[in-house]
């Protein structure tokens, strides 16, 4: 992976008729195939298979059309920026006036980042007021309002909400089609089994002890690895490690109240379920409405939860320090 980086390809695999599968990638191409990288993926994607006959049902993804959104972006430097941003909104609730105001279905004002007390240049001092704006009304969104308002682009594109339904099997017509033109079709599933709608969510069955010696306070991804993203509105976050000693560790730091906290003002309130990988020595969360109603609906800059686990592995905790005389990551 060193130097390289600039021309990654997926990973495909070969699965043969007795179930065995090699996982490879082009030749000549950058990326890497590991336990780790592929651990990644399955955090991610699978949450868990047993090999198990399907549900009787299939989802269905339906798309609705939401409104219009607009953003705009001040750039605030070094002092004062609370202070600063408290009066950009002021004078541009202001200069719309209430009856306006008041047609927005969301008004956002919210601080990106955070300047560098000491910085040596003025970019390194300057972070990002985004204000993202959503309506019914295009009007709101035209040139001759948004754009006086605040003096910057007022693009007015649509968004759109998701919802997923489920259908019986039977209602739905499955099709591959080849690059030859040729359609084959294929019946639903003979055998099927109805399974809970709510995942079991547990916390660990262990509790947290002293057994592995002196901590140090840094980084959780110093020793932890990890995958997040979307599922629709949810967000999904894996977390995983790479030695047994690690895993203990890992899933009985890493409670509901323990990802929680990290998640600091971000947590909303909303149900969050966890559950355990210990073939992958992995801890699962999904949290449930994380990404506030999507892609395309959500207001925060964050919108595919691709970065959650960045967010999550930056926190400062307690890390074994037996842990981290093996190398960091």
């Amino acid at each position: 992976m060193a130097g390289k980086g600039r021309r990654f390809e997926y990973h495909f695999t070969h699965i043969s008729h007795t179930g065995e599968f090699k996982i490879s990638k082009k030749p000549g191409k950058d990326g890497e195939v590991s336990v780790e990288t592929l651990t990644s993926q399955l955090v991610y994607e699978i949450q868990g298979i047993r090999g198990l006959p399907p549900p009787p049902n299939t989802k269905v993804g339906i798309t609705a059309f939401g409104g219009y959104r607009a953003e705009y972006h001040v750039y605030l430097t070094s002092l004062y920026i609370e202070e600063k941003a408290a009066m950009v909104k002021a004078q541009a609730i202001a200069a719309m006036r209430p009856e306006m105001y008041r047609k927005f279905m969301l008004l956002k004002f919210h601080i990106a980042g955070s300047p560098n007390p000491d910085a040596r240049t003025q970019d390194a001092a300057t972070v990002d007021l985004r204000i993202f704006a959503q309506t019914d009304d295009p009007e709101l969104l035209g040139p001759e309002k948004f754009l006086l308002w605040y003096s910057r682009q007022g693009t007015g594109r649509p968004y759109y909400e998701y919802w997923v339904s489920l259908l019986g099997q039977s209602v739905v017509d499955e099709r591959v089609h080849l690059h030859n033109g040729e359609i084959i079709s294929f019946p639903s599933a003979d055998v099927t089994k109805t399974y809970p709608t709510q995942q079991k969510s547990y916390d660990p069955d262990m509790a947290q002890s002293d057994q592995w010696g002196p901590t140090v306070r840094t980084p959780l991804g110093s020793i932890v690895l990890g995958r997040s993203g979307d599922k629709s509105s949810d967000a999904n976050l894996g977390l995983f490690v790479r030695h047994d000693d690690e895993w203990d560790w890992l899933r009985s730091t890493f409670t509901l109240a323990k990802l929680k906290e990290l998640l600091a003002d971000d947590y909303a309130g909303k149900p969050i379920n966890r559950f355990e990988l210990p073939n992958l020595r992995a801890v699962h969360f999904l949290l449930h409405d994380h990404l506030d109603r999507g892609y395309n609906a959500r207001a925060g800059l964050d919108c595919l939860g691709k970065k959650l686990v960045e967010y999550i592995r930056a926190k400062i905790i307690d890390v074994p320090e037996r842990f981290l005389k093996r190398g960091r990551i």
